[in-house]
């Protein structure tokens, strides 16, 4: 697990489109500075057919929470930054898409250690979808194509060795039950609607549906908006 400073906050989102996470959202987008800048990282739809478009829809979401004073900047080679670099902004949103080649390519690009280093030093990230799995400690919790034949499936563990499933639905519950429990480690289940702001080892659940957890044992756990658990 890696070393966290308190004043840092991670963002988890269970996916879906900008309506289904605005609730979440709207914690993130007023954490940021009066004209704040945030780096946006969405090479986890590299390839597909709405990445050209992914800053225009960042756009439409900040919008979308009124913050026309706040800039983004697109990562599309995380190879270019460095530490130094990342101190300008605010904040850093990694995106959805393929979990698989957003992992390999963070590695790969040398951009995973920064973002450790980002947020061991009090950083805001936040994490939707693919950008949320990779987040916790393990990352084969989802059902994306492995084409980039990443080998390992080890994430951030950020989280205090939870890992991640999002677009969760009450029916994947046996699944991710026997998931907790043949990795004998706890998963946290969010469905669209649903996210997580995590501060100081405390997890909220932000939305208008629970977010379930899944111990290793195979308890299950529901909390719903506005409760909070210890991780």
């Amino acid at each position: 697990m890696q070393s966290i400073k308190k004043n840092n906050r991670i963002y988890l989102s269970g996916g879906g489109d900008e309506k289904q996470s605005l609730l979440l959202d709207k914690f993130f987008f007023s954490a940021l500075p009066h004209n704040g800048r945030f780096l946006y990282i969405s090479i986890a739809l590299r390839g597909h057919r709405l990445y050209p478009t992914a800053p225009l829809w960042m756009n439409s979401v900040l919008k979308l929470h009124e913050r026309n004073d706040v800039r983004f900047e697109t990562a599309d080679d995380p190879s270019m930054y460095k530490r130094e670099g990342l101190k300008k902004f605010d904040g850093i949103y990694i995106g959805g898409g393929n979990t698989w080649s957003l992992m390999h390519e963070l590695q790969d690009s040398g951009f995973s250690s920064l973002l450790i280093q980002y947020i061991e030093y009090g950083g805001f990230v936040y994490g939707g979808s693919a950008g949320a799995i990779i987040l916790g400690k393990r990352i084969d919790t989802h059902d994306d194509e492995n084409k980039v034949a990443l080998k390992g499936v080890s994430g951030f563990d950020f989280l205090h060795n939870y890992s991640v499933a999002c677009h969760f639905k009450d029916e994947q519950g046996d699944r991710f039950k026997a998931w907790a429990m043949n990795n004998n480690l706890p998963i946290v289940c969010l469905p669209e609607e649903a996210g997580l702001i995590i501060e100081n080892g405390i997890a909220l659940c932000i939305g208008t549906k629970p977010c379930t957890v899944y111990f290793a044992d195979g308890v299950k756990k529901d909390f719903n908006p506005r409760e909070s658990f210890s991780l």
